[in-house]
C-alpha cells in the first residue's frame, strides 16, 4: 500500500470534524485520531491501555519527573537499534509494512501525520517523512518549528537522534504529542529566580530578543534557545549542534530535542546526550531497569515498561540515570558561554 492510499483528506473526515469551521491541522488532526480510534483496532487498544497508566512523581534537583508504568511501550524501549539489526529488519515506518488499516493526513510535500498506538501522552502522533531516507537532524531543524507553530499551542514537537532515542534510526521522523505534561517546561517556568542565578545567558537586547542559555537544576543538560524569529532561531540551533559534534568526532551529536511554540514564541529545549542507555538497562537481576530515555523522558515523563522495575524504581536510580546520559554540565557551560561570547561578526550563518 502507498503513501496516496493511506492517506485520508477533510472528506474521509467530515462526520469527526464536527461543526468545528476552521477545519485546521488541529482540527484534522483531531478527526484522525478519532477515525483510526474507530477503524483500527490495535489504536483503540493502545489508547484503552494509555487510561489505564500508572504513574508517580519523584524529585530530581529541583524538578519533579513523572515515572509512567506503560507496558506497551516495551517494544519501542528495548528496541534493537545497531546497525546490523536496523538493516536486518523491514522498516515499520515505510507504507507497505503499516498495518492495513493505519492511515494519515498529509503535512506539506513530504511528510505524513500518524497516530501512535502505543501513546506514552495524549495525542501521540508520529510525523513520518514519505521517503526511506535516515534519522538527521540536519537540514530539519525548521521543519521542528514549523511543526510546533502549526500545531499550536496545546502540542510540543520534538526529535529524537538516531542513536539517542529513535527506534527507527533508518527514517526521519518526528513526534508531535499533547503539551498537558511536559515538566522541563514547569521547572523553566515555575522557577525563574532558579533560573537568573544558575543560567549561562546571552545578551537578550543584542540578540534581537532571542535567549540561549543553559538550564540548571534539574538533575540533567539541557539548552534553552527562546525567540519568536524563525529565521534567527534555526541558525543558532545549527550552531550549537555544529559545536556538539566536537563531542561526536564530526557525526551527528546525540541529542533529543523538545519545542514548543505559543504567543509567537518559539522555545526549544535540547538535550545533549553522553550515551543512549544506562548501564541499569543492560544490567543482569536486581540492577536491571528497562529505561531507555529518548526525548519525552528527558523531558521528565519517564517511561517503564517492567511492572517490576516501575515498583522499584524513584528519585535515585533516575537522578543517576540522567546524570549518565547527559552530556557533563561543565563541557556544556563551556560550549555555551563560548558560542554567546562570538562577537556579531561571526555570529553564524546558514
Amino acid at each position: 500500500m502507498s503513501w496516496d492510499e493511506r492517506i485520508i483528506g477533510k472528506k474521509e473526515l467530515s462526520e469527526y470534524l464536527g461543526g468545528d469551521p476552521a477545519r485546521d491541522l488541529r482540527a484534522l488532526t483531531l478527526a484522525l485520531i478519532e477515525h483510526q480510534r474507530r477503524h483500527w483496532p490495535l489504536l483503540a487498544e493502545g489508547y484503552a491501555a494509555f487510561e489505564k497508566i500508572e504513574s508517580k512523581r519523584v524529585q530530581v534537583g529541583e524538578s519533579e519527573v513523572v515515572i509512567q508504568h506503560n507496558p506497551k511501550r516495551i517494544r519501542s524501549t528495548a528496541a534493537a537499534v545497531d546497525k546490523q539489526s536496523v538493516s536486518g529488519r523491514v522498516c515499520f515506518l515505510c507504507p507497505e509494512n503499516l498495518p492495513a488499516e493505519e492511515k494519515g493526513i498529509a503535512y506539506g510535500d513530504d511528510l505524513i501525520v500518524l497516530c501512535n498506538p502505543f501513546p506514552v501522552l495524549d495525542r501521540h502522533l508520529s510525523i513520518v517523512h514519505r521517503e526511506h531516507i535516515e534519522q538527521k537532524i540536519e537540514g530539519n531543524v525548521e521543519t521542528l518549528l514549523d511543526l510546533a507553530h502549526d500545531f499550536g499551542s496545546e502540542f510540543f514537537a520534538l526529535y529524537n537522534g538516531p542513536q539517542s532515542g529513535a527506534s527507527a534510526p533508518d527514517h526521519l521522523h518526528f513526534q508531535v504529542c499533547s503539551r498537558a505534561l511536559l515538566p522541563i517546561e514547569e521547572h523553566l517556568f515555575d522557577d525563574e529566580q532558579q533560573l537568573s542565578e544558575d543560567c549561562s545567558y546571552c545578551d537578550e537586547t543584542a540578540r534581537n530578543s532571542f535567549e540561549l542559555f543553559t538550564l540548571g537544576g534539574c538533575g540533567r543538560s539541557v539548552v534553552v534557545f527562546r525567540g519568536g524569529d524563525r529565521s534567527e532561531m534555526a541558525p543558532w540551533i545549527y550552531e550549537v549542534l555544529r559545536e556538539l559534534r566536537q563531542t561526536t568526532d564530526g557525526a551527528e551529536p546525540l541529542v533529543n530535542i523538545v519545542c514548543v511554540y505559543d504567543s509567537k514564541l518559539w522555545t526549544v529545549y535540547l538535550f545533549p546526550r553522553a550515551k543512549h542507555r544506562p548501564a541499569a538497562f543492560f544490567a543482569q537481576g536486581d540492577q536491571r531497569l528497562t529505561v531507555s530515555p529518548g526525548a519525552i523522558d528527558m523531558a521528565g515523563v519517564v517511561v517503564v515498561p517492567e511492572r517490576v522495575h516501575f515498583d522499584k524504581i524513584g528519585s535515585e536510580q533516575i537522578t543517576r540515570i540522567f546524570a549518565e546520559v547527559s552530556l557533563n554540565r561543565e563541557i556544556l557551560n563551556d560550549l555555551i558561554d563560548g558560542i554567546c561570547s562570538l562577537p556579531e561578526a561571526e555570529e553564524p550563518a546558514w
